[in-house]
């Protein structure tokens, strides 16, 4: 298996090569079993495949959590060289994809990138829908495979092909957790073993939300979840919500005929982990 810098030599090389569908996982690499999940799933769904590698400058608002997000090239090389020597890997540098300086584009995503995450990291989904956008328009995928721990840029993607008209079908795995519970996120490895084992409490937390939904009011899931994080020292509550499943509107009743889902953001001695569970 080779890596590839350039998104021309790959082009030139599915020239060469017949397939029937063409699969692609986006990553930012530090790999770990939820991103293994997903190229396995496309590796099984298409019969060729591209994973990419690439710590994406456009959707970070924060210049430390840049800097300091966890990159492991090699490491991550072998992982999906185990999996299967025939997936092609891109690994470019910014040049490739983004002029300099890297910006993101302007998308009208009808709001969808302004809810939940996006009141708390401005222009993070634009910066999202840039990249997946060149990387689309560089190698013109069948399907794109998306895990559900971030479920909100899953809807953003599909809004993105939409408004495009592009011909590509997203294909999306649930949430890969932790023995524990915890969702697996490559900051993960920025805490210590105390603190990620003691963070099976998000995942807790949503699960004890998701049975209170069925006899208490929203109001009191709400306060609930604000007061379970009070005592928590090492955990600081950065937003929960309950939301309808596709608009990501935040409900202010419940309704047993709408599909919602719960979103959470936690930070935990700096790091931000984020979550989210269906309800019904």
């Amino acid at each position: 298996m080779r890596s590839f810098n350039h998104s021309t030599e790959i082009l030139k090389l599915l020239k060469r090569r017949k397939y029937k569908s063409l699969g692609l996982v986006p990553t930012m690499g530090s790999l770990h079993n939820g991103h293994i999940k997903l190229i396995e799933a496309c590796s099984m769904y298409c019969d060729e495949n591209i994973v990419s590698i690439f710590v994406n400058p456009t959707q970070f608002n924060n210049k430390k959590d840049l800097e300091n997000y966890p990159q492991s090239i090699k490491n991550d090389i072998d992982i999906i060289n185990k999996i299967s020597p025939n997936i092609i890997v891109y690994t470019p540098k910014a040049s490739d994809l983004y002029d300099s300086p890297a910006k993101a584009e302007v998308f009208d995503l009808d709001g969808i990138d302004e809810l939940i995450e996006g009141k708390y990291r401005k222009g993070h989904f634009q910066g999202v829908a840039t990249i997946v956008k060149k990387l689309f328009e560089r190698f013109s995928p069948d399907y794109a495979f998306f895990g559900e721990k971030d479920y909100q840029q899953i809807l953003v993607v599909k809004k993105l092909i939409i408004n495009y008209n592009l011909k590509i079908k997203i294909k999306s795995i649930s949430t890969v957790r932790e023995k524990n519970g915890l969702a697996m996120s490559s900051r993960n490895i920025l805490l210590d073993k105390e603190t990620r084992d003691d963070a099976k409490i998000i995942y807790e937390s949503l699960c004890t939300a998701k049975k209170m939904i069925k006899s208490k009011k929203l109001e009191e899931i709400n306060y609930f979840i604000s007061n379970f994080y009070v005592n928590k020292k090492k955990f600081k509550l950065e937003y929960f919500y309950i939301a309808e499943n596709h608009s990501l509107k935040v409900v202010t009743s419940l309704n047993s005929n709408l599909k919602l889902r719960a979103f959470i953001s936690v930070k935990v001695k700096g790091i931000r982990l984020i979550d989210n569970i269906a309800l019904f």
